[in-house]
């Protein structure tokens, strides 16, 4: 039953990460990045609906999309791809990339693996304290990007600012 709860606990850790705005990244290697527009899925917009539908059912504002913050989050899904793992590497450069390029006065993010759906993304960020913090934060804008490995597993990044 121990092992058991420790497999449980590892994969949990795996599936759901989170920063908020004072994370210190562990690996600085990614290239300054341009701010590019961004179009989304539609997966990635039913997940930035429920997420906007979340924060007002708990009387929080509706953020707004900035396609240019989900552009960012689609290149740390391409590096969390090629490593394998959801991870918040690099984070100091994105949040210096959304302060400089957009007026960002706080940036927050939240990183995922492995969810099939977005109601199930939602659903992991919302069980873990960190990640609804994140959630329910005093932001304005976000931006989200998901991208699918070769085998199909999903990786996640939503990036939250405050302008």
């Amino acid at each position: 039953m121990f092992l058991r709860s420790l497999v449980i606990l590892g994969l949990s850790l795996t599936l759901l990460s989170c920063s908020g705005a004072d994370a210190t990244p562990e690996v600085a290697t990614q290239p300054t990045i341009t701010l590019n527009n961004y179009t989304h899925s539609a997966f990635e917009v039913e997940l930035l609906d429920l997420v906007n539908q979340d924060r007002v059912s708990k009387g929080l504002n509706a953020l707004t999309i900035i396609n240019e913050i989900s552009y960012l989050a689609s290149t740390h899904d391409d590096y969390m791809i090629t490593n394998g793992v959801a991870s918040h590497d690099n984070f100091d450069q994105r949040s210096a990339t959304l302060r400089n390029a957009i007026g960002a006065i706080s940036v927050s993010e939240n990183v995922a693996a492995g969810f099939n759906t977005p109601a199930s993304a939602l659903a992991g960020w919302n069980a873990s304290p960190t990640h609804k913090a994140n959630l329910e934060g005093a932001h304005t804008h976000f931006g989200l990007a998901v991208k699918a490995d070769s085998n199909g597993k999903k990786y996640y990044t939503l990036l939250f600012i405050r302008k």
